[in-house]
This record gives C-alpha cells, sequence and structure tokens, in this order.
C-alpha cells in the first residue's frame, strides 16, 4: 500500500497507480471518475476502493482544460454569519450535488467591490456558472460576468434590474406589507429600527425594504416613521439593546417595525429581559423569518421570505441552462408570506 501512495506522490495525478492497484485499464479508471454511469457496478465499486485506498486526488485543472468544464458552480453570499442565508445555501448544494456539480462559496460582506474582486478571482477557476445575490453589481462586475460566457443566476431580489436568470421577491412590497399591516392593526405610534443609511446605500435590497415601509405610511396618510439606526444589523445583542433604548426614549412608541429577523428577536429579547411586555404595551415585527424568528418568545410577526426554495430555483436555472434546456432568461418573483405570530396584537 505504501509503495503505491508513494508512487502517486511520485507520479502526480497519473491514473496508472490506482489501475495497477485496481486490475484495470487505466481508460477505465478515467471512466468511473467522469462517467461512472457507463461502467459495470462491480468494477465501478474495486475502482472506487482503490481510489479510497491510495488517497488519488484527481487533476481537476487538467481535466477542465480538457473537458471544457469545471464541474463548480460559484455561488456568493453577502454573508454566512448566521442563518439568514444558510437555508438558501443548502437549497443550492442539494440541487448542484444531485446534478453532479460542486459549489464553491464566497462571502461578499455587502460589498460591491469586495463582489467584484471575488468575481474575478473565481472566474479564474472557470466555473460553470455563476449564483449572485442582488442584483445591483458594479460595471466591472457586470463586464467580468459578460465577458465569462457562463449563465448567471441573481438571486433575492426582483425587479427590472434583473440583467439575466433572476429568482427573488420584491423588496420594497415586502416592507410594504408589514408596515401596512401593523397600520391595519391599529398601532397608533409606530417606531423603525433598521441599518444605517450608509449600509443601504450599497446594500440596495435594505433600501428597497425601507422605502416600502414609508410608502405604507405615506399611502395611509400618516407622517414617516421616527427611526433609529443600528450600526451593525448581524449582532443581535447590540440590535436588541438599540431597539430597547429607542423604546424607552419614546414612551408613546405601542410598537415598533425591524427591517429584519435579527433586529426583531433582539428587540424582543432585550425589551422582555427588562420587563416590557410584549404585545401588552409594545408590538415587534421583522422582516425574514429564519429560525430563531420562530423560537423566540413570543414569536416574532415577521415576512417569511422562502429562503430554500429561492436557492433550489436558483440552482435548477442555472442546472437547466447548462444542459441547453433553456435558451431564454428565466426571472421568477417566488414572493413571500406574512406570518403573524405573539409579537403583535
Amino acid at each position: 500500500m505504501a509503495t503505491y501512495k508513494n508512487e502517486l506522490s511520485n507520479a502526480g495525478s497519473s491514473l496508472t497507480c490506482v489501475a495497477e492497484h485496481a486490475g484495470v485499464s487505466a481508460m477505465t479508471v478515467s471512466r468511473v471518475l467522469n462517467q461512472p454511469n457507463k461502467v459495470a457496478e462491480a468494477t465501478r465499486q474495486k475502482v472506487e476502493a482503490s481510489l479510497d485506498a491510495l488517497g488519488y486526488v484527481p487533476n481537476l485543472a487538467a481535466n477542465t482544460l480538457r473537458r471544457e468544464r469545471s464541474g463548480v458552480i460559484v455561488a456568493m453570499v453577502p454573508t454566512v454569519e448566521n442563518s439568514i442565508f444558510s437555508d438558501t445555501i443548502q437549497g443550492i448544494s442539494d440541487i448542484l450535488e444531485a446534478a453532479g456539480y460542486q459549489l464553491l462559496l464566497g462571502c461578499t460582506s455587502y460589498d460591491l467591490e469586495k463582489e467584484e474582486k471575488l468575481t474575478r478571482a473565481f472566474l479564474g477557476r472557470r466555473p460553470d456558472g455563476i449564483i449572485l445575490t442582488g442584483v445591483s453589481h458594479t460595471d466591472t462586475t457586470r463586464a467580468l460576468l459578460k465577458n465569462a460566457g457562463v449563465p448567471i443566476v441573481e438571486m433575492w431580489d426582483f425587479s427590472d434590474q434583473c440583467s439575466e436568470n433572476c429568482v427573488g421577491f420584491d423588496n420594497y412590497k415586502a416592507g410594504y406589507e408589514i408596515a401596512r399591516y401593523m397600520l391595519e392593526c391599529g398601532y397608533e405610534n409606530i417606531g423603525l429600527v433598521a441599518t444605517t443609511l450608509e449600509h443601504e446605500a450599497h446594500e440596495f435590497r435594505a433600501a428597497k425594504r425601507s422605502a416600502g415601509i414609508y410608502a405604507a405610511f405615506r399611502d395611509a396618510n400618516r407622517p414617516a416613521p421616527l427611526r433609529r439606526n443600528v450600526s451593525d444589523p448581524l449582532a443581535i445583542d447590540e440590535c436588541g439593546a438599540t431597539a430597547a433604548d429607542f423604546v424607552a426614549a419614546n414612551p408613546e412608541f405601542d410598537a415598533i417595525i425591524c427591517s429584519s429577523e435579527v433586529l426583531g428577536v433582539g428587540a424582543i429579547k432585550e425589551l422582555h429581559g427588562r420587563g416590557w411586555q410584549i404585545p401588552e404595551k409594545i408590538g415587534v415585527a421583522g422582516i425574514g423569518d429564519a429560525n430563531i424568528a420562530g423560537l423566540v418568545h413570543p414569536g416574532l410577526t415577521t415576512i417569511k421570505i422562502p429562503g430554500k426554495r429561492i436557492g433550489e430555483r436558483s440552482a435548477e436555472i442555472l442546472v437547466e441552462r447548462l444542459r441547453g434546456s433553456h435558451d431564454l432568461a428565466i426571472q421568477e418573483d417566488i414572493g413571500f408570506q406574512l406570518v403573524v405570530r405573539g409579537s403583535t396584537k
């Protein structure tokens, strides 16, 4: 066994050692790696056992040059810090794995310049397709993607800015819907807890949600809600403290709208800890329905975004394009759902 490992180490990516170990030809080993469905089950298992025993790793770079396909799909999301995008990533991964593709994941940190750098770096690995979060990108990113000649899917937003394939929902309408609901509940003095305007200047989905909230107040002939911004919208304890301080400084509030489920859950946790009765004394609503939104007590009234389905459809469309099933751009509005829980009356 050690002899074969040393041979592999010296021979680089040669299939010869694996073929000799399994007692088959190098061509058979190649077929097991690239077209396993064309190899008899017993032979395939024997070759796979040799691959495992020898710790063989195929030269993917060489395969990419030879086959003009890498078998890799790139997906970029703003954050993996919490559960906001975890369902989406899982949905993408499930579909790609079943289709025989590998997922290469990048984190943009809500930064379009970082997305541009990642795009340039990932394209150097010759991915078969790319999934991006949002429909706003730098001009350089758009040019890189256009020249790459691979299918692109934009997700988690839906607007007339979609450049090619798009799977998501209308963030403006999501903000409008949660504000409309709170107003129809009869709340008279509603505050808004959201991310900073600087963050919204480059995180356009958040800006659209805020715009939708303000529009609902205008349509109801109500003044714009008093607003408090949080510096880090992903820091749940800091968000909660900021929201609770905001409520304490404005005792006339009977409700607050939070621009994300992280903000909403943080607010419920902190307000409850300070003795505020929810929803009797103050109602709390959010946007987004990650697992924590239903686990906090009382549960957060919010807008449920089908994150996993967005990931699944994004991957499905990409695979369909790679297989030549669709030539025209596919744009799907997955929609969202208002979920009413105990944090509002």
